[in-house]
């Protein structure tokens, strides 16, 4: 069973302040010191002021990609022939990717770009950009961590999600052996970006636009005329202990764009907290103030006091949790992947030999957000484009309840419309939002008795508990006016009711069949709920190749059977918590913590791999055709009623795991390191979108585009690496050196390795050296080979001995 860790205090420094609050055991808050989540002093200098720096020297001289003017242009031989633009071989002296040509502001219609949660007329120019430098010597990778966060679009009535976002960064000093770099070195900021070729620039402007032509982003921090707080107050201060949200006047205006409130980790179970601000906040539309991420984790618990958690050691990267990034751009086009600059600076005192403030590197990274977490489908009436099987008008819907209410469970009560919105300012999709959200509360209380619709606005999970909202990580609680230990989790019961009915959400047919089919149930089910049909968050690698949602995770019913399957107000508290839920079959699943990994489909490499086992489903061809037959299709087996992630024997594509007393835990992607320290999805993209997005224009490409000159996961070394690096396997899962750092490797060099150690290079370029998706060209690329002159290898081909030489199998 659950119980609730002794925290009672909660505290966050003023927005945009290096201070922090701490909370004492009574739960009042007590000042505290700068600290790292290390105990050391804090290494950024924070500067971050709210004035534009260094803007009119923002004149793109290296192109719209990132362009390095001294780079890479042309490939070393053996190096990538369309050049490392982005690898800063040669120096980037300023290139900005849909960067502005100076200081003061450009034309709305050339970019899109997100700074402001504030509402209001559409500006006549946006705020500019920082300046995009990276210097030789340097490198950034930052990502955020789920690759889609949601939040409500309205949240008068009920809220799902607040506005949160997270972005984690690592900076590497490049060298033969490179090094990431600590707080005592540099700091990090992010502030609001533009792509050129961003494909909402195509679109209207629409959803966000209200009647009078004022842009609707939110209104998490209007006031609540029931209470007098701010609607983001009354939904998350059951969240912190009592007193806490009001110490920092998140009940009152002004608070707009300012972060909720974010304990760090390492410092549990005291409660010491930042939040983090959006770029414009001190002059909406007008200033893109870079902001500094207010942690740096060496160490990272998650949940380590439960038995499925455990600490990530020499985590080391930097961490900017909270970020309230909006759905709608500065000129009110939806755009749930909006862009984002990271930024590295030399803080004072660095050891580096580089002056206090110096921008050392840049990249744009995704911060997705989408406002398609609603319950429209269902719960509105056919005027409001519903199905009425919840909230069923007589006056305009056939087989209501006498007086209306649901039909799918017979029961009455009073139907609203979004006609009905009190609110004359709202977009039509807000008014549709809170119509579902006013019939969702009124079918409760008709239900189960509640009074919801007297108390709005409601935050479900203050009953039916989440990890994903539970930052103190304290697990389930009844203080401050939560109710959850009586209650199952928010996915039981959001996936385990409704997954029952299957002529809404009917069974995804399996991996391999016809895939339009598949996609319509994806739009049924998944999408009908979260993000939503225009977002569209599963993209990237795994999308092109066809997987979808259940492949994964399974079916609503199997995602809704987890660790609170047995608790009721009969039996409260009575939650499953266990270590291994990996190798148990009995184990259910814990929300946000138990997930699908990437070992479960990439189970080895050629020579030892899950592929042929029992209940696997193999994926015969990759996305171009190419014949695969060593990864899977779907993350778990078929006839597993519990839709069980699998985990592999060879770990050369695993995350990382903990074994101890309570069990082996396999380790998040999002959490997990490689090679020689870096994160996961610094190499290969975020959760949901790894690299590469099918659209070569898409804002998730950009980053990976700038920081090796193509899009796709990281394999060029010369992004953190300088000069060759010989004849080894030693690289990420066991790589020899690719493209400029691997040019003696394939020029000739790997002769004398390959004759005594065929096994090792079958590992990718398979048992006869025939070539496999895991040999596969991440670019063009051009090799002298000896007796053949020179050699051309498109992208995407599959390297087979043969190609150059004898094959020696």
């Amino acid at each position: 069973m659950f119980s609730a860790l002794a925290i009672t205090g909660c505290g966050g420094g003023g927005s945009g302040s290096t201070s922090i609050a701490s909370a004492s055991p009574s739960g009042q808050l007590e000042k505290s010191e700068d600290k790292n989540n290390n105990g050391n002093e804090s290494g950024h200098s924070d500067n971050d002021s709210d004035t534009e720096t260094d803007t009119t020297g923002d004149n793109n001289t290296g192109g719209d990609t990132g362009g390095n003017t001294g780079g890479n242009t042309g490939g070393n031989t053996g190096g990538n022939t369309g050049g490392n633009t982005g690898g800063n071989t040669g120096g980037n002296t300023g290139g900005n990717t849909g960067g502005n040509t100076g200081g003061g502001g450009t034309d709305t219609g050339n970019l899109s770009i997100t700074t402001t949660n504030k509402n209001g007329p559409t500006p006549v120019t946006t705020a500019s950009q920082q300046p995009f430098i990276t210097l030789s010597n340097y490198q950034i990778s930052a990502i955020n961590d789920l690759g889609m966060h949601c939040a409500d679009l309205d949240q008068r009535v009920v809220a799902i999600l607040p506005p949160f976002n997270v972005v984690h960064a690592q900076v590497i000093r490049r060298g033969k052996e490179p090094d990431i770099l600590s707080d005592t070195d540099v700091e990090t900021v992010y502030s609001g970006a533009s792509n050129p070729n961003d494909p909402v620039l195509s679109q209207p402007v629409r959803h966000s636009m209200n009647n009078t032509g004022i842009i609707f982003k939110s209104n998490f921090w209007d006031i609540n005329p029931r209470t007098g707080n701010t609607f983001g107050f009354d939904l998350m201060d059951p969240f912190y202990p009592a007193g806490v949200l009001a110490s920092l006047g998140y009940n009152q205006p002004g608070v707009i764009d300012t972060g909720l409130p974010v304990p760090d980790p390492a410092q549990l179970p005291a409660l010491v907290a930042d939040q983090q601000d959006m770029p414009g906040k001190t002059d909406p539309y007008n200033v893109n103030a870079p902001k500094a991420f207010k942690r740096y984790d060496r160490n990272l618990p998650f949940f380590s006091n439960f038995a499925f958690g455990y600490t990530q050691k020499e985590m080391n990267w930097f961490a900017a949790d909270g970020i309230p990034v909006p759905f709608s751009d500065d000129v009110g086009r939806e755009n749930s992947y909006p862009l984002m600059r990271v930024q590295a600076r030399a803080v004072a005192g660095n050891s580096l030999g580089e002056i206090a403030g110096t921008v050392l590197a840049s990249v744009d990274t995704v911060l997705p957000i989408s406002i398609e977490a609603d319950c429209k489908a269902c719960h509105t009436s056919t005027v409001d484009l519903g199905n009425a099987e919840a909230a069923c008008d007589p006056a305009f819907d056939s087989g209501c309840p006498a007086g209306g209410g649901s039909k799918r469970s017979d029961t009455p009560f009073e139907v609203v419309l979004a006609g009905d919105d009190p609110d004359p300012g709202s977009t039509q999709l807000q008014s549709e939002e809170w119509a579902a959200d006013s019939n969702i509360v009124r079918l409760h209380d008709a239900k189960h008795g509640t009074r919801l619709a007297e108390q709005t606005p409601v935050m479900c999970q203050s009953c039916h508990y989440t990890p994903a909202l539970d930052l103190a990580q304290s697990g389930p609680g009844n203080d401050n006016g939560k109710d959850q230990l009586n209650h199952k989790s928010m996915s039981n019961v959001m996936h385990s009711f409704h997954g029952q009915f299957k002529d809404l959400f009917p069974d995804m047919p399996a991996p391999g069949s016809n895939q339009q089919a598949r996609l319509d149930v994806l739009d049924q089910t998944c999408y009908g709920c979260h993000p939503g049909k225009r977002t569209r968050c599963l993209r990237g690698a795994m999308f092109n190749r066809g997987v979808l949602c259940q492949d994964c995770h399974g079916g609503m019913e199997q995602v809704g059977n987890d660790f609170s399957r047995d608790v009721s107000p009969t039996r409260p508290g009575n939650f499953i918590v266990k270590g291994d839920f990996y190798t148990n079959p009995a184990t259910p699943r814990v929300p946000w913590a138990n997930v699908p990994l990437c070992q479960s489909c990439h189970t080895g490499d050629a020579n030892s791999n899950l592929a042929g086992t029992a209940g696997a489903l193999v994926s015969p061809a990759d996305s171009n055709g190419k014949t695969d037959g060593i990864r899977l299709l779907q993350a778990w087996r078929s006839g597993d009623t519990a839709a069980k992630p699998i985990v592999a024997s060879n770990r050369r594509f695993a995350e990382e795991q903990v074994s101890d007393a309570n069990g082996t835990r396999q380790v998040l992607y999002r959490l997990s390191k490689g090679h020689e320290g870096i994160f996961c999805e610094a190499c290969h993209g975020s959760t949901h979108a790894i690299w590469p997005d099918a659209n070569p224009d898409a804002n998730d490409n950009v980053a990976a585009s700038q920081l090796q000159g193509h899009t796709g996961k990281i394999v060029e070394c010369s992004t953190c690496h300088t000069g060759d690096l010989g004849v080894n396997l030693e690289g990420p899962h066991g790589m020899h050196p690719v493209g400029d750092a691997g040019v003696k490797f394939a020029e000739g060099g790997h002769e004398d390795f390959a004759e005594n150690k065929l096994q090792a290079c079958a590992a990718c370029h398979g048992a006869k050296g025939q070539g496999t998706v895991l040999s596969r060209m991440a670019a063009t690329r051009t090799f002298n080979v000896e007796d053949k002159g020179t050699v051309t290898l498109q992208k995407d081909a599959l390297v087979s001995c043969s190609v150059c030489h004898e094959n020696p199998y």
